[in-house]
């Protein structure tokens, strides 16, 4: 088996995870967790940029040091959100508004838990590429 060189995208995300560990408070709410603009805002940012660019040259079902490509964006996106980075949603607050947070939790669950996987069939390997990053990106 060959070994992947994780030298690229792991180590900004251990930087990522690192520092949401040791400074979160908690909170989701937009601004009361991390600083908007501030180091953590701006760490995320980067590793943000560094997949797009990626996608953009490898398309969005590669994977990247062994991981793939969704699970990278899917990772950042939670912490991001955890983090209180993210603005809230006008559809998601009205939907607030009207149902409690529980309610939509169970339908979101209630959801993926009965989607009709044989709707998304694909040959997800004739898609995949596995990308060296020691490339250049742009």
């Amino acid at each position: 088996m060959i070994e992947t060189n994780k030298s690229i995208v792991t180590p900004k995300w251990l930087k990522i995870k690192e520092t949401f560990e040791q400074n979160t408070n908690g909170s989701k709410e937009y601004g009361s967790n991390f600083e908007i603009g501030g180091e953590f805002d701006i760490l995320c940012s980067e590793f943000i940029d560094l997949l797009a660019q990626i996608t953009m040259k490898f398309g969005f079902k590669c994977k990247v040091e062994g991981v793939d490509m969704d699970l990278w964006k899917d990772r950042v996106w939670v912490v991001y959100e955890k983090a209180g980075l993210l603005e809230p949603i006008a559809w998601k607050m009205e939907k607030l508004d009207e149902k409690s947070f529980e309610d939509l939790l169970m339908e979101d669950e209630a959801w993926s838990k009965n989607k009709d996987e044989e709707e998304f069939e694909l040959d997800i390997d004739s898609l995949e590429v596995e990308i060296d990053l020691n490339e250049e990106l742009v």
